[in-house]
Formats: structure tokens, C-alpha cells, sequence
């Protein structure tokens, strides 16, 4: 079974590292979030990663993303700066650390009335930030809900009527906030770019006094200019192209989020993102209804892991806890199939690895990368067993 050392290691390097200052956002050029990222680090918003990457297609934790949202509103700085300066000996939630580097923007946010936590007496400030928590926040900072809770509808974001998080997403809707480009959906995890695209769009209405956002959708240049002196750090993704070939569609799924090997007779497995990837409990989670995730997306230009069990106990036959045990029996040339956001994802195996336990060598790599991943051998947690798969092909399924 897949435990907290080697993953949570790897998660801790690759999407929670400290905020610090960096030259520029490398991987943000020629995509089309770069304009955000520009847009919030010209305002020391965002400062990025200290290896000088934005990293767009990463998740991001609700803390993380409470500080973006009172930085980029800016009347709470002094509330901010006296939490800082003194806070209180008790937290309000029972896992915000009150010496953590976020605790002041939770004691502030929450005193502005933008975050209550679950209201189970907890915040999770780090727990993966969800589309539906990251339009709220932005909404309830910028004073903008609306009080309806009949859902407004957008071809952008699948919004439902009569939940608590209804008025925010009817608010940003009316003022176009939300990219054409992809479909957000409530209740999964949104990455650093979409976040940081819909502060954007919030801030230019602001900034310009406008109604709503009425600039063009970004279209970034296929390629950066043969002049170009520092190339980007995510490799040369494929080309998207329309669902015409019967004989792949047949792997596609209709669910946001999912993965079919057809050798190992994985059928469109539901792949979700963990709520909180620093407990153990949080990791497994998503193994109960299928597979898990971490670090980047599909067609995002970075890694993206997917992890499953390898074995069970005797007396669990659920679907999903052997998942992965005969990984191993892939060979170079095998084909991974993944549907996200209303893409097919294909992926060849390129090799394997077997690494120890809390080995987090294997995650580095730049460009796009699939890393399948589990423990091994079955039946034993002493050694995780990796196999590599790189992309070939992504066709749009709409």
C-alpha cells in the first residue's frame, strides 16, 4: 500500500516550497497564464519559486492561495501586519499553527468574514484548493456576492443552484471571470494558473472600473521567437488534436478525470487529487474510489503522478486495492490513457524504476512526464515501483 514517506516527501518539494523572490516566471512564458503571473508579481503578489518558476499546472493550498486574495484586495494589509506582530496564543481552527507562516492571513481573513473554515473546527490550510473555495474567497474579499442562489450558467464552469457557494460563482460569471479556454468544475482541485487568471480578471476590473472583464482571451504563440534566449523549462507538448479516431476515443471517459490501461484491464478509473496530501489519511482518501494524483495536470508541460495500491488486506475486495499490482507487467511502447478536462491524454511507456521508500530522486524531470506509482513489491511497502510514460497525443473530445 502506498504510505505517507516517498510521496509526501515528493509532495512537499514539488508543490508546497516556500514563497520567495525570483527573477521570472520561466515556465509561465508563452502559455497563457503568463500575463497573470505577470499581472500579480509587477504587484509583489506572487514572487514565485525560488528555482524562478511559476509552476502553472501545480495545485496550490488554501493557505497559499488566502494570502494571494488578501494581497491582491490590499485593505487588509495593517490587519495582517498587527497579526503579525501579535498573535493570539489560541488559533481559531484546531490545525492552523499559530508560529506558521500563514497563521496571520487566517486570523486576518477570518476577521474580514472572507474564510470560517469547515466549519468542524478546522481550516486545512493545506489542503489542495477547490474551484468552488477559490472563486468564494475572491468574492467575499472583493465584497461582490450576489444574494440569488438560483445558478447562473456559463459554458466555463458547471455552477448548481441552491449551494453555499452559488452567489460567488453567479457574481464572478456576471463579470466574466472565468477563461473560455477550459472548464472548471466544482468540487476539483484548481491549479496556480486557473487561480491566478480569475484574481487577474478580478484585479483589470478593479483597476479599470469596468462592469465585467472585456479584454481578448490570451492566445499565446505556438513557439517562443527563434530569437528567444532562455527557452522554456516544459518540453514540446503534442498537438491537440479533434476526436475523429474511433479507435483511441473508445478510451475516453466521460468523467472530468480518469485513466484507462488497457493492458492491466484498468477501465476508466476516477483519478482524484488528494483533499490534504501531507497525512497519510489524506493520501489514501482518494484510493477508496479509485486512483490518486499529484503534482501537475495533463497537457500542463510538467510531471503528473498517479498512484494506486498494489495489495490489501485478505479481507478487502473492493475494486481499486490491487489496482497497480502488476504495473511491472508494462513494457516500452505500452499506451496510458487519460481524460482530463474533456481531453484524451495519450502516454507511452518509456521505462521503469524501483526505488526505496522515501526516494524522491525519480520526480525532477522537466517537461511532461506520467509516473505511475505504487509500493512494492506487492505485498510489502520497503520499495515503490515507478514506470515512465511520456506524451504522444492529446485529441479534444469536444
Amino acid at each position: 500500500m502506498i504510505r505517507r514517506q516517498a510521496v509526501l516527501l515528493a509532495a512537499l518539494s514539488l508543490i508546497s516550497a516556500p514563497l520567495v523572490e525570483a527573477a521570472s516566471f520561466r515556465d509561465t512564458e508563452y502559455t497563457r497564464y503568463e500575463g497573470a503571473f505577470a499581472y500579480l508579481k509587477e504587484r509583489n503578489v506572487v514572487q514565485g519559486h525560488g528555482d524562478g518558476l511559476g509552476y502553472p499546472h501545480n495545485p496550490l493550498s488554501r493557505a497559499e492561495a488566502l494570502k494571494v486574495v488578501l494581497e491582491l484586495e490590499g485593505s487588509h494589509k495593517d490587519l495582517v501586519a498587527m497579526f503579525k506582530q501579535r498573535m493570539p496564543p489560541i488559533g481559531l481552527f484546531a490545525d492552523v499553527d499559530q508560529r506558521a507562516w500563514y497563521a496571520p492571513y487566517v486570523e486576518a481573513g477570518f476577521q474580514a468574514g472572507i474564510v470560517n473554515g469547515y466549519g468542524n473546527g478546522y481550516f486545512g490550510p493545506n489542503d489542495a484548493l477547490r474551484t468552488e473555495e477559490a472563486v468564494a474567497m475572491l468574492m467575499r474579499a472583493f465584497r461582490l456576492n450576489k444574494e440569488s442562489t438560483e445558478a447562473k450558467y456559463s459554458d466555463a464552469i458547471n455552477n448548481v443552484s441552491g449551494q453555499w457557494y452559488t452567489p460567488s460563482i453567479n457574481a464572478a460569471i456576471d463579470r466574466n471571470l472565468f477563461s473560455k479556454k477550459e472548464l472548471l468544475r466544482i468540487g476539483y482541485v484548481v491549479t496556480r494558473g486557473q487561480f491566478f487568471d480569475i484574481a487577474y480578471r478580478l484585479g483589470i476590473v478593479r483597476d479599470e472600473k469596468l462592469v465585467s472583464y472585456d479584454k481578448p482571451e490570451p492566445e499565446p504563440p505556438a513557439a517562443p521567437p527563434s530569437n528567444y534566449a532562455v527557452q522554456p523549462v516544459t518540453s514540446e507538448r503534442p498537438a491537440v488534436s479533434r476526436a475523429t479516431d474511433q479507435t483511441l476515443v473508445q478510451y475516453a471517459s466521460d468523467k472530468y478525470f480518469s485513466i484507462t490501461i488497457p493492458k492491466l484491464g484498468i477501465e476508466k478509473f476516477t483519478v482524484t487529487h488528494p483533499a490534504n496530501p501531507f497525512t497519510s489519511e489524506g493520501m489514501l482518501s482518494p484510493l477508496k474510489n479509485g486512483v490518486g494524483h499529484l503534482f501537475g495536470y495533463p497537457g500542463g508541460g510538467s510531471t503528473v503522478m498517479i498512484y494506486a495500491h498494489s495489495s490489501s488486506f485478505p479481507w478487502d475486495t473492493s475494486l481499486f486495492t490491487k489496482a497497480f499490482r502488476r504495473i511491472n507487467e508494462l513494457k516500452k511502447g505500452d499506451r496510458v490513457y487519460v481524460t482530463y478536462n474533456n481531453h484524451l491524454h495519450v502516454y507511452e511507456i518509456s521505462h521503469n524504476a524501483t526505488v526505496p521508500a522515501g526516494n524522491v530522486g525519480p520526480f525532477g524531470a522537466t517537461g511532461e512526464e506520467l509516473i505511475l506509482y505504487t509500493c512494492w513489491p506487492p505485498d510489502s511497502i520497503s520499495k515503490r515501483f515507478l514506470q515512465f510514460a511520456y506524451p504522444v497525443q492529446t485529441i479534444a473530445l469536444r
